[in-house]
């Protein structure tokens, strides 16, 4: 078990002395860029760094994605080989003479076992000294001596719990946290971004080493609440959001194994503790959305879709069915109304996008919990065509709220059932005919209200998607009228004629007023919907229909086809006409 001790000791170490190394190595960067732009310095022309993780060069030339990463990676290790390197390298042969010395100490007995958690308790209370004290003059060196006494203890009160059984389970938690806080404290101080990450890694950690015999959830929840408190003040002096972001997905880490049902708590106490969390992160989020107007807040809108998602996770999960939809609801009023002062105020789209986006996935979960069917079709074909309607309102963006109209993808699939519903076999109006109704009327009634914001603009993308929709507008309107009439008449074949002479009334009238208009799409759409009627008439109805139907059917669409002759013509002046008069 010391000899696990020890080896995780140095893999920690490896990893902590490789972060700060980095982040030394882009504080060096950018302090070169600072003096680049004094003016003493106008003169130097500005040197090109090379490309870490945090930083991307305002003017860099594409690469090749893989020497791109082999480089930054070479970059990587030569920077950490180069910083300190003396310093890392005493600080692992004094681990590795440390480990053997500990290790031959226990074999013969040299030390007991209260000694032995003593003997690294001391240990780790020293580095965070040193560290503390070397901080304040070099800020790497420090760093590495703070972490490296932190995870001494945190490993050091994990053998006392895992092997000798010393310490409370509660006890154990509080001496480590302690220990990572005083690493949150020095990243405040010296406004160190990965002391900050490194504190909350360890901080999340702790309580999976206190080796506790019964899992008390309720108690670790409320840790990680603390914790996340603990984040939320260093974002909040020190302005690193991704830290929000970090929390996020230590929240989320330990919730998985509740939302997979993995383990037997209550769920509905832990789902008190999920609101709690949502509300922190929400309130944290908009602040700083509405704090850095013209700035990136691209970890911002990580985390807020993030909340919403595990929210809506956890209230799909634990919540009481009978409740689920009002709750779901109630959140995403939250959201939208989020959305909504955020873009009034900053007047950014990005934040409404992802509020809005996790308010239209809440709504659609609670239309879920409540709906079914052909009833859950007509619901989101509804929510779908409102929300299309509230974008283009609130944003006055036509390219954006054709965009939004796509959410009716999902009705469409979800009405293929009603096309083929045995219900049309008995009788025309029931759910599958509303269904087709209300899908097609919400579709053909988008395009016809973003069709004049459409022809105002120039691109292409919208024109095409106010196209689609009016198209699938009337196919689904085509497939209501053949369904309705083939189960209103007994005669397929009566059904079949005053639907295809429909079609060729509908298909002529739209062909003649794009070609009097000039409108290509709509001339092209009724040229489309004849040569339908036609292709149908030859190849499938000339056999399936009987004589007579066959008889009439091609007799009123042929008429229909050659009265053209005298439409859309003007009339042209007989010979000699003017010498009559």
């Amino acid at each position: 078990m010391e000899l696990l001790i020890f080896i995780g000791g140095i893999v920690l170490l490896f990893m902590v002395l490789n972060l700060r190394a980095r982040v030394q190595n882009l504080e060096q960067k950018m302090k070169i860029g600072e003096k680049l732009h004094t003016p003493e310095a106008n003169y130097q022309p500005p040197i090109s760094q090379p490309e870490t993780q945090t930083q991307t060069p305002a003017t860099s030339q594409p690469q090749p994605e893989s020497m791109l990463t082999s480089q930054a990676g070479f970059d990587r290790f030569v920077g950490w080989i180069k910083e300190d390197w003396l310093l890392k390298l005493g600080a692992m042969l004094l681990l590795i003479a440390f480990g053997w010395l500990t290790t031959y100490a226990f074999l013969n007995n040299w030390i007991g076992p209260m000694g032995r958690i003593a003997l690294g308790i001391i240990a780790g209370a020293a580095f965070l000294v040193l560290g503390w004290w070397r901080i304040k003059s070099r800020l790497h060196q420090g760093g590495v001596f703070l972490v490296l006494g932190s995870t001494t203890i945190l490993l050091t009160i994990f053998a006392a719990r895992e092997v000798y059984g010393f310490f409370t389970p509660l006890s154990a938690l509080v001496v480590m946290f302690l220990s990572t806080a005083l690493v949150a404290l020095a990243s405040v101080k010296y406004n160190n971004r990965t002391l900050a990450l490194v504190s909350l890694i360890l901080a999340g950690i702790a309580p999976l080493l206190t080796s506790a015999p019964t899992s008390n959830y309720v108690g670790l929840f409320s840790y990680l609440f603390v914790v996340i408190l603990g984040a939320i003040w260093i974002v909040t002096l020190t302005g690193r959001r991704e830290l929000t972001t970090a929390a996020l997905t230590l929240i989320t880490f330990y919730s998985l194994p509740h939302l997979m049902s993995f383990t037997s708590a209550d769920k509905g106490t832990l789902l008190l503790f999920a609101y709690a969390f949502a509300a922190v992160f929400f309130l944290t989020n908009t602040a700083g959305i509405l704090k850095l107007k013209g700035q990136q807040i691209v970890p911002d809108l990580v985390t807020a879709a993030g909340n919403g998602l595990l929210l809506l996770a956890w209230i799909m999960t634990a919540a009481p069915d009978e409740w689920q939809s009002l709750i779901i609801a109630a959140w995403m009023m939250v959201f939208a109304v989020g959305a909504f002062l955020v873009f009034r105020i900053t007047e950014r789209r990005e934040p409404f996008y992802v509020y809005a986006g996790v308010g239209i996935a809440m709504l659609a979960a609670a239309t879920s919990a409540e709906l079914g069917g052909a009833t859950l079709t007509i619901a989101y074909t509804i929510e779908s065509g409102i929300i299309a309607l509230i974008t283009y309102l609130v944003l006055k963006d036509i390219k954006v709220a054709e965009r939004m109209s796509l959410l009716l993808i999902g009705p469409v699939l979800l009405s293929f059932g009603s096309l083929d519903s045995r219900a049309w076999r008995t009788s025309i109006l029931h759910k599958d005919f509303f269904v087709l109704l209300i899908l097609g009327l919400v579709l053909l009634g988008l395009g016809l209200y973003f069709l004049r914001r459409v022809r105002e603009i120039s691109e292409k993308e919208p024109r095409q998607l106010n196209t689609i929709l009016l198209i699938t507008g009337s196919i689904y309107l085509y497939a209501l009228l053949w369904l309705s009439l083939h189960a209103k008449f007994q005669n397929d074949n009566t059904a079949v004629m005053i639907s295809l002479v429909t079609y060729t009334i509908i298909g002529l009238l739209a062909y003649f007023e794009g070609l009097g208009k000039e409108k290509k799409t709509l001339r092209l759409y009724g040229g489309a919907l004849v040569g339908f009627v036609v292709l149908r008439l030859l190849f499938v109805d000339i056999w399936s229909m009987d004589l007579a139907g066959r008889i009439v059917t091609f007799f009123l669409i042929g008429a229909l086809l050659v009265s053209t002759a005298f439409l859309g013509r003007k009339k042209q002046a007989k010979p000699g006409s003017d010498l009559m008069k």
